[in-house]
């Protein structure tokens, strides 16, 4: 073989190299997009855990505060 023909064949190698990399990297990045997806799926549901946990606690500060009252208006 020539060192041209080397050269071809090197070249080809490192081409198939390269478009296996960029099969490799659209893969991951499938994958990134998918776990983005579910991280916002759990980020939404921890949101509203929290914004009812919080309706909740006000819910139950509030009877708490009627309760008192109401023992405090029938104890006089």
């Amino acid at each position: 073989m020539t060192s041209q023909e080397d050269l071809h064949r090197d070249m080809g190698r490192m081409e198939g190299r390269l478009d296996a990399m960029e099969d490799s990297l659209d893969r991951m990045a499938t994958a990134l997009e998918r776990i983005d997806a579910r991280l916002a799926k759990i980020e939404a549901r921890e949101s509203a855990r929290r914004g009812a946990y919080a309706a909740l606690t006000a819910l139950a500060s509030a009877l708490s505060a009627i309760v008192a009252w109401g023992v405090s208006a029938l104890s006089r």
